[in-house]
């Protein structure tokens, strides 16, 4: 599967795991742009509500997203609900991560100069995430693919 045979669907809302990656990569961002160095506070806001060793990867992954920037990542303001398409990118990678990598990569590329080491970091944050209980969903699906039938309704 390449990002060019696939489309991202988002047959459900976020995860509760989605949810916490991307408030994660909100706050980075927010610190960031105040100029404040995002690593501890993320990191501990992470611990606290999964582990040490997931606020720690977080921290690894955005460090490799940062250095390995094309340009700056648009992230969407919270309070209008949406997603930006560099935030999906992010995300849909970091679930992809433990199953596809190279559908990762490629997702990433527009992003990112080189993807390897941000996708290596991101299966091992996918695998604490899952450990902690927020394991993230594979989101990509072949557009080509058939729709499932509706099941019969029975009155």
């Amino acid at each position: 599967m390449t990002p060019t045979s696939t489309s991202l669907r988002w047959t459900t809302g976020p995860t509760v795991g989605e949810k916490l990656l991307l408030s994660a990569m909100r706050h980075w961002a927010v610190l960031r742009s105040a100029g404040e160095s995002p690593a501890r506070m993320v990191a501990q806001a992470l611990a606290f509500r999964a582990s040490n060793r997931t606020g720690g990867l977080f921290v690894a992954w955005m460090q490799s997203v940062e250095a390995s920037l094309r340009r700056p990542i648009q992230v969407e303001c919270p309070a209008c609900g949406g997603i930006s398409t560099d935030e999906q990118r992010l995300m849909v990678s970091c679930g992809l991560a433990g199953t596809a990598t190279a559908t990762g990569e490629a997702l990433l590329e527009p992003l990112l100069i080189d993807s390897q080491p941000t996708m290596v970091l991101a299966r091992a944050l996918n695998a604490a995430l899952r450990v902690d209980g927020y394991p993230l969903p594979v989101r990509l699906r072949d557009e080509s693919a058939e729709p499932a039938p509706e099941p019969p309704t029975f009155h």
